[in-house]
């Protein structure tokens, strides 16, 4: 994927992994209340994101289904990539050490972290 998706399309297509295939309306009607969506914004946002290749647009007379075309974790990755090439110059330790610092890690996400240095370590010659 090339184009990148918006905070509002992310949003379009948490509920399209969660809803499967489904009509505009369906996605619409899904959405928390708290986002004071139209239905016609919905629709348009998912026309958008079928356009990026995201979704797959299946005509059904006056109905489009919406199909998720991309794995939330392969979109996730990508867009994870792309943020590290363009906003960290591809370094993980500012990402590391600035999450560190926001918020006290769990003991879990410690040793998965430990686990990642680990099997870094082991990896080069």
């Amino acid at each position: 994927m090339n184009n990148e998706l918006s905070k509002t399309e992310w949003l379009i297509m948490k509920l399209c992994w969660k809803n499967g295939k489904s009509t505009a309306r369906q996605i619409f009607e899904s959405a928390p209340e708290s986002r004071n969506w139209e239905y016609q914004t919905v629709k348009t946002l998912l026309d958008r994101i079928a356009d990026k290749g995201y979704l797959k647009r299946e005509k059904l007379g006056p109905l489009c289904l919406y199909e998720p075309s991309v794995p939330r974790k392969k979109a996730m990755a990508e867009a994870i990539d792309t943020f590290f090439s363009t906003v960290m110059d591809n370094g993980l330790a500012p990402l590391f050490a600035h999450l560190a610092n926001g918020r006290k890690l769990t003991q879990e996400e410690l040793n998965s972290l430990k686990e990642l240095v680990e099997q870094h370590e082991e990896d080069e010659p």
